[in-house]
């Protein structure tokens, strides 16, 4: 393990450049949100590109994620697990070959339709996408009362194969049970071929809890929302003093992917 830092990391190179590992890491509010780690993490990017595989794990869309790339606020990923982790697409394959395998999973009996139908309800509507609605993900705008859930949970109640999730007191998505963004990371941890002590994610709120719930490590920014933070306290958990993606690299060095070189000049 690299030793830890109480400073912000500022100038980093891999632990084990020979040996990838996966960050698959939430955007809004994990990556964006800090300027400072933003350029940080992509220079870093920039002068390592094989070090590690860049997941983006979001519940924007395809063509929100490409938007920010091609202007500069991210760094290029590898993968983007669009639609809160229901569909992936290989950034650098033209035919998506892991992403149509992915979601080549979920049972064709998956009616979206139905779910909305079923899910509308009082406090409970269904939410607008402006660029598309996702093909696997049913999602609803919520009033974040625990009576209108509750009413939600038994409307769908004899639904089988779908998963309910809840986030920031006011959406809730429903899920085909074999994707999300907890089955992202385990499917592209076994694409990859990686041991699972080589991928970590990162998060900040209620929507990323099922990547923390995996046997993966964890990283959650200073800024992150007491929604996850209360289930991400586990020993392979790491709850970061700094926010947004200074946050994530100051995870990455704590579990020892990275480790800084500021102090011993070899800055790249």
């Amino acid at each position: 393990m690299a030793q830890q830092s109480n400073d912000p990391p500022s100038c980093m190179r891999p632990t084990e450049p020979d040996r990838p590992f996966l960050l698959a890491s939430d955007i809004d509010g994990t990556l964006l949100g800090d300027e400072e780690g933003m350029t940080a993490l992509k220079t870093f990017a920039g002068h390592y590109p094989g070090a590690f595989h860049l997941a983006l794990v979001t519940g924007r869309s395809l063509s929100s994620v490409v938007g920010l790339v091609e202007l500069g606020y991210l760094p290029r990923p590898n993968y983007v697990c669009g639609s809160v982790g229901s569909e992936i697409v290989d950034y650098h394959d033209p035919h998506n070959v892991i992403g149509r395998k992915y979601t080549g999973r979920v049972s064709p009996t998956w009616d979206l339709e139905a779910i909305y139908m079923l899910g509308e309800g009082e406090g409970i509507h269904r939410q607008d996408f402006p660029n598309g609605r996702p093909r696997f993900q049913a999602g609803f705008y919520w009033d974040g009362r625990e009576e209108t859930l509750a009413a939600f949970r038994e409307r769908l109640n004899g639904w089988v194969g779908c998963r309910i999730l809840p986030s920031y007191g006011q959406f809730i998505d429903v899920f085909p049970d074999l994707v999300g963004k907890g089955h992202a990371v385990r499917f592209l941890r076994r694409e990859l071929g990686l041991d699972v002590d080589r991928v970590v994610v990162a998060g900040d709120s209620g929507n990323d809890r099922e990547m923390f719930e995996t046997n993966f490590k964890g990283i959650v920014p200073a800024n992150g929302l007491d929604e996850l933070k209360a289930i991400a306290c586990q020993s392979r958990h790491y709850q970061s003093p700094f926010p947004a993606a200074l946050g994530v690299l100051d995870g990455l060095r704590h579990f020892g992917f990275i480790e800084d070189t500021s102090e011993s000049g070899q800055c790249p």
